[in-house]
């Protein structure tokens, strides 16, 4: 028998194990006998919806037959978020399909990324956990017509609410702004790269492309990358704080999935592009949820050539199953759209109030959102001021690992400079006079592109 979160309560266990996307005849006796324990149903809900994990739970267990233990109001709750996260993918699923065949028609080989591959290959569901976007990687010199098929189905870009047309910058970048449906249904993700090219990391894409294969994407023509490429993505693509079952139950889905997968090959594409640190931390993770010989021999592997904070830190992560199963944090996110509100509009006082979002969430985080970075369950007051702290530093680590060493400092820079700017801006207009043009803000740039505020807002709160 699979030895699940070991140490873990029985609604801990369950969830886990009902996030396998293909358990054992062992395994599913022990969810079955785990699922009888179960007492709290609602604190179970709570934990499946801090994983974000709701649909692919209940989908398991209304395949055990153990759906029917959940108390009703606990169940119409788990139906609400499932249906919901249904709907929208169904949508995205739909555009998604489309898109593939104008790819597949111009002659584009078009390679589905992480989910929404795993959906079809993996999960064999498509609404198993909720879809942000359509990620896909194509080759540099297809980008052109990538854009031209967007245009073509009326998708936009996210650079254009800034006046900016959609460029390729493959020095400074990986991938183009998302390309986003004027209803909001399709959010395209679109890569030359896997990672961004200003962190020290080396990918060999000249070999991954040597190893995509033909797939069949319910239906439609596409191209996925081979099982090692998908392993290693998941890796050095891990949020480092949003790491709660739904982004790890993929690495351990796809392990599991791919018997055949070679980890030689990919311990030396690790070893190439230097990605020692990201790996060993995404592997113990999921490792310490869903052990793994094959991770374990990895990670030996890896041990000697990753930095000592990745050591540390991940040691402290995994030291106990309950913290980590409750450390899933979307913080950064929130920093995200805050910066990204800030550069649509040139209004100052719509740019100071993204201005004063964005440095508060960076600076005076959450309490609970500090503990789970900190990997505190049930802090006491004195971890819990030093896990407030340390936030900052924290966050700034991971920006810096995954936007480069000087962009982040240079983009909060930039911040104080623009908000300046859109002042100075505003008192020369006042000075001298009416005829001066005003300058855009977020409805005239939502209005350009036959949009409301609001709609721009769905799109922006769509994305974890």
């Amino acid at each position: 028998m699979t030895e699940i979160a070991t140490g873990g309560s029985a609604p801990e266990r369950l969830l886990v194990l009902a996030a396998l996307a293909a358990p054992s005849a062992d395994e599913r006796v022990e969810l079955a006998k785990l699922a009888h324990e179960v007492t709290d149903w609602p604190e179970f809900l709570a934990l499946a919806r801090l994983n974000a994990t709701v649909p692919l739970v209940q989908r398991r267990l209304e395949a055990e037959e153990l759906f029917g233990l959940v108390p009703e109001p606990v169940a119409t709750e788990f139906r609400t978020v499932t249906d919901h996260i249904g709907a929208v993918n169904d949508r995205r699923l739909a555009g998604a399909l489309e898109l593939l065949r104008r790819f597949d028609e111009r002659g584009v080989r078009c390679v589905v990324l992480k989910g929404m591959l795993f959906s079809a290959e993996i999960y064999h569901d498509p609404r198993y956990k909720r879809m942000n976007d359509l990620d896909i990687l194509i080759e540099l010199d297809q980008v052109e017509t990538a854009i031209e098929i967007y245009r073509e189905l009326g998708l936009f870009a996210t650079s254009e609410l800034l006046g900016k047309a959609p460029k390729v910058r493959a020095e400074r970048s990986h991938h183009l702004p998302s390309f986003v449906s004027r209803d909001g249904a399709l959010v395209v993700g679109t890569h030359w790269g896997l990672i961004t090219p200003l962190t020290p990391y080396t990918i060999d894409y000249a070999a991954i492309w040597e190893r995509v294969r033909r797939i069949d994407f319910y239906g439609v023509p596409a191209w996925a990358m081979a099982d090692e490429d998908n392993l290693h993505h998941l890796g050095i693509h891990l949020p480092y704080y949003k790491t709660g079952v739904r982004e790890l139950g993929d690495i351990w889905n796809l392990a599991r999935h791919a018997t055949d997968l070679d980890y030689g090959l990919l311990e030396r594409e690790i070893s190439r592009a230097g990605t020692e640190s990201l790996m060993y931390h995404a592997l113990s993770l999921s490792h310490r949820l869903v052990p793994s010989p094959d991770f374990a021999r990895l990670l030996t592997g890896l041990r000697p050539r990753i930095t000592r904070f990745t050591r540390y830190d991940t040691a402290r992560k995994i030291a106990d199953i309950s913290a980590l199963l409750r450390s899933r944090s979307t913080h950064t996110s929130r920093i995200e759209k805050a910066y990204t509100e800030f550069n649509m509009t040139a209004v100052a006082h719509e740019k100071r109030e993204s201005f004063a979002r964005l440095w508060k969430d960076l600076l005076v985080v959450p309490g609970d959102e500090a503990a789970r970075m900190s990997s505190l369950r049930a802090p006491s007051p004195l971890s819990a001021v030093g896990a407030r702290v340390s936030a900052p530093y924290r966050l700034t680590r991971v920006f810096q690992r995954d936007l480069g060493r000087w962009l982040f400092p240079a983009a909060l820079a930039k911040t104080v400079v623009d908000l300046g700017a859109a002042y100075g801006a505003e008192a020369t207009r006042r000075v001298r006079g009416r005829g001066q043009a005003v300058r855009p803000g977020i409805e005239d740039y939502a209005a350009e592109l036959g949009l409301t505020r609001a709609d721009l807002q769905a799109v922006l709160d769509s994305q974890e």
